[in-house]
């Protein structure tokens, strides 16, 4: 939780409003009349489950437990500017959970959100690199999978990597959880022989893998989930 911090022996800095985005893709925030200076949080997407593997034919047939994939990191910011207008934007990109995969197929990975830029109009004041990337989605193996790497965050006052997608454990097994978001959402389960793979939880938990046995709706990996912003203005 961010308190206010102390402007003077006099007074306090007041917090003004609070943008929270969860929408996808390019994404702004409009600066509020007097602001003196932005508090920011960002956090990266999911990676996608991969779904079970499947390998021979007919009585041949053998399935393998996948991996869930890894989580979104996180990244905050403290942004002061004697250069802030009331109308101004602050301007991101959000990234989109990484697809769970079907039969046989990785899971794709979770997109990135990155802090761009300060906008007055069409004029930028200041670009950035801000970055909370998504993790890594799961690769459909034989034998025990890989872990999936967690998202990695870069230029805040704060980073921290996403959370690790398990990994599957082979021929039978259950689907490995995917990994938590950063400061954020949690890690969906892997599939077993009772439940379908989970889905992450926004923003930025992985979506865990396929399960290793024959059965309709345990074999597909789950979705990522999406990333986030938020932006608290005080003044």
């Amino acid at each position: 939780m961010i308190g206010a911090a102390r402007a003077s022996s006099t007074r306090e800095y007041q917090l003004l409003g609070t943008t929270t985005i969860t929408s996808t893709g390019s994404q702004s925030a409009t600066i509020p009349a007097g602001t003196l200076y932005v508090e920011i949080e960002i956090w990266g997407a999911g990676g996608g489950g991969a779904g079970t593997m499947q390998t021979g034919s007919g009585r041949s047939i053998t399935y393998y437990g996948q991996g869930g994939g890894g989580g979104g990191a996180y990244s905050k910011k403290k942004y002061q500017t004697n250069n802030m207008q009331a109308s101004d934007t602050l301007n991101f990109t959000v990234g989109a959970g990484g697809a769970g995969g079907a039969v046989s197929s990785s899971g794709a990975a979770g997109g990135n959100t990155t802090f761009d830029t300060h906008k007055r109009g069409a004029t930028t004041i200041q670009s950035f690199s801000v970055t909370a990337g998504g993790g890594a989605g799961a690769v459909a193996c034989t034998t025990i999978c890989s872990t999936s790497a967690g998202g990695v965050a870069s230029g805040g006052d704060i980073n921290t990597n996403g959370g690790i997608g398990d990994s599957g454990a082979g021929v039978g097994a259950d689907g490995g959880d995917g990994g938590d978001g950063a400061n954020g959402g949690a890690g969906g389960s892997g599939a077993t022989s009772v439940t379908p793979a989970g889905a992450g939880t926004q923003p930025g938990g992985g979506g865990g893998g396929g399960a290793g046995i024959n059965i309709i709706g345990r074999l597909d990996g789950a979705a990522g989930a999406d990333g986030k912003v938020i932006v608290r203005a005080y003044g």
